[in-house]
């Protein structure tokens, strides 16, 4: 029996929308191992300039239990995504990512 890889615990902190940085209005955009969700788009949005992409990232808001649903972990299992920053925030002096951090376990069977 396959399990989800987060916790029921990840359901009670993320909101009921989710948001991810795409660059083209689907895919998420991730630094593998690391993903990156935002509790709101203007947080999404305030990230961007720290993203360092050589493409233009918009927020897209989607169901949290979408993104942790098995399809939507298996999708970040395909693009090597194990850790989701919540929230992050860029240190100005060393340009290190840091927040609130989900791990995304390997499937089991």
């Amino acid at each position: 029996m396959a399990t989800s890889g987060l916790s029921h615990e990840v359901f009670s902190f993320l909101p009921d929308v989710v948001w991810y940085l795409t660059h083209n209005g689907k895919d998420m955009w991730c630094r593998a191992p690391y993903g990156f969700f935002f509790t709101s788009a203007e947080a999404a949005t305030r990230f961007v300039p720290s993203a360092g992409a050589s493409f233009e990232l918009v927020p897209i808001g989607v169901q949290s239990r979408h993104l942790v649903s098995e399809d939507g972990l298996a999708a970040m299992r395909q693009l090597r995504v194990t850790r989701i920053f919540v929230d992050p925030e860029i240190d100005p002096q060393t340009g290190d990512v840091f927040g609130k951090i989900l791990r995304i376990e390997a499937e089991l069977n």
